[in-house]
């Protein structure tokens, strides 16, 4: 999430029960991460928590905050995480990998089940975008993590660059990165602006993201994160989430992330498993002008597979 530097935090909320926010920081393999701790202001028990993953660019999280909000709305704490490197949190600076990514969020699911308002028994992850990869590899890979959702995730990361880029692009992208992983052997890669690595129709969503990419990362971004993103595959790891239950929502008319992605890991995930395919909305319509039914969808998912749990 952006969080301006002195630490305010503003959510925009509408009506519904009172939320409160703290800029929070936990341990990630010794790298001290920044993240904004959302719960309700009004706690009747403990809560059931979530860990809420950003997306690749680290811009796209500013969706990721409001809608923490409208979850601490409807009774959950969500801790909305900087991932290693980004925001105000440590490590090198914009490096993506998703290993790393996976790990952050499991220590931030150890931080939640250390405080005293929340229920470690009733711990989930959600992530939108790139981030909806992470929140199924680290659901797959982590025990502890009884309900994931992922919105407009990503399930192949070759699959996703080479679609982007298309025929005549990809060859070029792969030989750009074999030069840039040469040069790294003996100095920092290549930085470049995302829509290098992410080519997409202009709009005014993509653009108004793009502006706030550039203006938010101006040192450009590492060429190496699209190396790194090549050997990502949630969908491979999908299966491993089950008997525990898996949410996945994306419009089918995504250009970005298209829905092939989460209907790949809903066809090879395990029960119990939802597939929600949204007529259109586009990259950023779930958690855009469609997020009030993305809510609904999770809140409904939660409480029924996270909640009834606790």
């Amino acid at each position: 999430m952006i969080v301006p530097a002195d630490n305010e935090i503003r959510l925009d909320l509408s009506g519904g029960p009172e939320v409160i926010a703290e800029v929070v920081h936990f341990d990630s393999d010794g790298l001290r991460l920044r993240g904004v701790l959302v719960e309700p202001k009004e706690r009747p028990g403990p809560l059931p928590a979530l860990v809420a993953s950003h997306g690749w660019s680290g811009a796209v999280n500013f969706r990721v905050l409001p809608f923490a909000a409208r979850l601490a709305q409807r009774g959950y704490a969500v801790l909305a995480i900087d991932h290693r490197g980004f925001g105000g949190s440590e490590g090198a600076r914009l490096r993506c990998d998703p290993a790393e990514q996976v790990r952050d969020v499991s220590n931030a699911a150890t931080y939640l089940a250390g405080l005293p308002e929340i229920d470690p028994s009733a711990l989930g992850v959600v992530g939108a975008s790139f981030g909806g990869g992470i929140a199924v590899a680290a659901a797959a890979a982590d025990e502890r993590l009884k309900a994931c959702i992922g919105i407009v995730a990503l399930g192949d990361g070759q699959r996703w660059l080479s679609g982007l880029h298309g025929p005549a692009g990809w060859p070029e992208l792969v030989d750009r990165l074999a030069r840039d992983e040469a040069a790294r052997r003996s100095g920092p890669g290549e930085r470049v602006d995302l829509s290098v690595l992410m080519p997409v129709a202009p709009g005014p969503a993509a653009d108004a993201e793009a502006a706030l990419i550039a203006e938010t990362y101006p040192e450009g971004y590492p060429l190496e994160n699209a190396q790194l993103a090549l050997d990502f595959s949630p969908e491979r790891v999908v299966a491993a989430i089950a008997p525990r239950a898996l949410c996945l929502i994306t419009p089918t008319d995504d250009t970005i992330i298209p829905a092939e992605h989460s209907v790949a890991m809903y066809e090879r995930a395990g029960e119990p498993k939802l597939l929600r395919l949204l007529p259109d909305g586009g990259h950023g319509g779930p958690l855009g002008p469609q997020v009030d039914s993305t809510t609904e969808t999770a809140v409904a998912f939660f409480d029924a597979h996270l909640r009834a749990a606790s």
